[in-house]
């Protein structure tokens, strides 16, 4: 005596495994996007935290032992836009990225650099991205 299997149960059924394919595609694209606005949020907190360790994070491990803590100190200038430029934090809201090929992408984020009295706001920043042994680095210039 088994169940009869209706058509509402039938497209119930399908219903729910388009439902979850579509949810893994859509869940591995913002995983795969989301990696490369993570690195920029974990480079803009390396910087505003002189978090040296991190700052090389983002880079990839060839280019590690070329990178100074001068370097991270100079990128610390994004504060200067501030009238006190001394302790702040970054943030960037993600806008867009371009393919440019070899597995290299341009992302574009509006940059607000913050503290408690002031912030200031640049727009339309891009930096390049590429994959280096599954994760997505800063591309050394």
């Amino acid at each position: 005596m088994g169940k009869k299997l209706t058509v509402g149960k039938l497209f119930g059924i399908i219903f729910c495994i388009i439902g979850t394919a579509l949810a893994c595609v859509l869940l591995g694209y913002n995983f795969y996007l989301g990696g490369q606005m993570k690195l920029v949020d974990k480079y803009l907190k390396a910087v505003a935290r002189q978090d040296f360790t991190s700052f090389v994070q983002c880079y990839a491990a060839e280019y590690s032992e070329e990178i100074s803590e001068e370097d991270m100190a100079s990128e610390k200038s994004m504060g200067n836009k501030l009238d006190a430029p001394e302790e702040f934090k970054a943030a960037a809201e993600f806008r867009g990225r371009e393919k440019l090929g070899d597995g290299r992408y341009m992302v574009y984020f509006d940059l607000t650099v913050y503290n408690d009295d002031e912030h200031h706001t640049t727009e339309n920043v891009a930096w390049v991205v590429v994959r280096d042994n599954g994760k997505w680095v800063l591309e050394a210039e």
